[in-house]
């Protein structure tokens, strides 16, 4: 899976068609339960932050077959409650602003309509991120776009979905059960259909009217569609649970304030300017292979190896030697919502230590401007205590502050690490050509998103674009990645 975000996008051009998808005439939907990140996602939303989109995207050989297609988007909607949900606002008076409602999936009415055909990776860039921000603003349903770019060749097909509907485990789901569905439908497409499969065909190899060919079809969900259960988040603490308490004492710490990135970026307080993104590699498979080793030898996980060297890296360029920062994690708590869509994450609080404190007995002057075993280690052991604060609602820890949280800043300074190998149709990702992007939007903190895949480790960065943001942040990934060779090597 390939991590990016649209201002780094290059769609291939070709012929863009997209399906709408509407709720049925007269059909109520049901109240459904709404967390806490959708909530203050749609809440910031009414207040005019701009849509922030996620798009899961792979390749299919050949010019689509456009009913099987469908079939495999109908079938992706019947399985995923989080995809059949739709936000609301609510009246004046009741306890929320906002709300969600979920659609019978059985119910919805998809109407095939073909686009431009594009020249240029630039005109279909732009085309898309388009359709892309109007088509999945949160509000109304759906807050998801199903989409592909037909070839002679190789096609590209894309659903691009709301942060409502959707986090970045989620992209691997939606790529690797829709590759599924969609090459189980096209074997039988021809034999069901013929003359209408013949049509489809001839019309996206020539980039013709393939809506215009195509009649109304009824095509009911198959039994690999049947509804997954929804992800649950976690229930309330006990008031008294130190989990609830470390959680306060670090906001305390810090004046009831989330942390910010520590570093110059450029950006008068109170401002947002437009994102500049950094996609790069951090270190090739065989360095990662020599860090996860180094780190395993300190007794902590990589992503531990490659928060302490992040931290270190900071440091390098006059940040503290106590890094402050959040950390997304996942909450899908067992095997039956290991591949559930939706946004199913939460955020935990997480101090690194560049200089760990040298134990009693060890030689002197061990500890120098690498990265060293001991502070990996102390990293490991914040990292599992951090993801333990995962089991504390952040509703609850809100409605517990004795103080209001304050936000210095519009974004949230986080370090993100996914292990890519790990989550559902890692194996064909790199046959497939997977991409997760994301909207580009506006910034005024850093965000850092790091991948491990086959490949080794990846970074993608969204900060400020702002000539003192580009000359820190380059400077930060260059340390970063030094630091990491030096792990490898030592």
């Amino acid at each position: 899976m390939r991590v990016l975000s649209a201002d780094l996008w290059e769609p291939a051009p070709g012929l863009l068609i997209t399906w709408d998808v509407t709720p049925g005439a007269g059909q109520v939907p049901e109240p459904a339960p709404i967390t806490f990140n959708q909530r203050n996602h749609l809440l910031g939303t009414a207040h005019g932050e701009p849509s922030v989109w996620i798009t899961a995207a792979f390749d299919v050989e050949g010019p689509v077959d456009v009913l099987a297609l469908e079939e495999a988007f109908r079938d992706l909607v019947a399985r995923h409650p989080g995809l059949q949900t739709e936000a609301v606002r609510r009246p004046p008076g009741q306890a929320s602003d906002v709300g969600l409602v979920r659609h019978d999936p059985g119910t919805l009415v998809w109407q095939l309509a073909d686009g431009p055909v594009t020249r240029t990776v630039a005109a279909t860039r732009e085309h898309l991120v388009g359709e892309l921000g109007r088509r999945c603003a949160p509000f109304g349903y759906p807050a998801f776009l199903p989409a592909v770019i037909s070839r002679p060749d190789r096609s590209t097909v894309l659903l691009g979905m709301d942060h409502l509907h959707t986090d970045a485990w989620s992209t691997t789901v939606v790529v690797d059960e829709l590759a599924a569905a969609y090459a189980e439908h096209a074997r039988y497409a021809a034999a069901r259909v013929p003359a209408l499969a013949g049509a489809v065909a001839a019309g996206a190899a020539g980039f013709g009217n393939v809506a215009g060919a195509r009649p109304t079809v009824v095509v009911r969900p198959t039994a690999a569609a049947a509804s997954a259960l929804p992800v649950v988040g976690p229930a309330y603490v006990g008031v008294d649970d130190p989990r609830l308490a470390t959680w306060h004492g670090f906001l305390r710490e810090r004046g009831w304030a989330l942390p910010t990135f520590p570093l110059p970026l450029g950006v008068p307080d109170g401002e947002r300017v437009p994102q500049r993104t950094v996609v790069r590699s951090l270190a090739d498979s065989a360095t990662a292979g020599a860090v996860a080793g180094r780190a395993a030898g300190a007794g902590a996980s990589t992503s531990a190896a490659v928060l302490a060297t992040f931290a270190r890296a900071v440091a390098d360029l006059g940040g503290p030697t106590v890094l402050e920062t959040l950390l997304p994690v996942h909450t899908r708590a067992d095997e039956t919502a290991h591949r559930a869509v939706g946004w199913h994450t939460t955020t935990v609080p997480l101090r690194i230590e560049v200089d760990a404190p040298v134990p009693a007995g060890a030689r002197a002057g061990m500890i120098t401007d690498t990265v060293t075993d001991i502070a990996i280690a102390a990293t490991g052991k914040a990292l599992r205590a951090a993801r333990e604060l995962s089991a504390v609602p952040l509703q609850q820890l809100v409605e517990t502050l004795p103080h209001p949280l304050r936000f210095p800043r519009r974004d949230i300074f986080q370090v993100s690490y996914l292990d890519y190998r790990r989550l559902p149709g890692h194996a064909a990702a790199a046959e497939r050509r997977a991409h997760h992007v994301s909207a580009a939007t506006r910034a005024d903190d850093l965000q850092v998103w790091v991948s491990r895949t086959d490949d080794g480790l990846a970074v993608r960065a969204r900060m400020p674009r702002t000539d003192v943001a580009v000359r820190t942040v380059d400077a930060l990934l260059d340390r970063w990645a030094d630091h990491l060779a030096e792990l490898a090597t030592g």
